[in-house]
């Protein structure tokens, strides 16, 4: 009825669903900079210390 997973198995998944999250935010991202872009807005950006 139910699969107990082990813990490497619950890392292996949950990498997996950073991984496809990971792309989803950079395709949004890149959406914002091209809308940005083509509207002529200047987005601030993020020092990384």
């Amino acid at each position: 009825m139910f699969k107990i997973k082990s813990v490497l198995e619950q890392v292996i998944d949950e990498r997996k669903n950073n991984t496809v999250l990971n792309g989803k935010i950079e395709k949004l991202l890149s959406d914002i900079d091209y809308v940005a872009m083509m509207c002529d807005i200047e987005l601030e950006e993020e020092e990384n210390e």
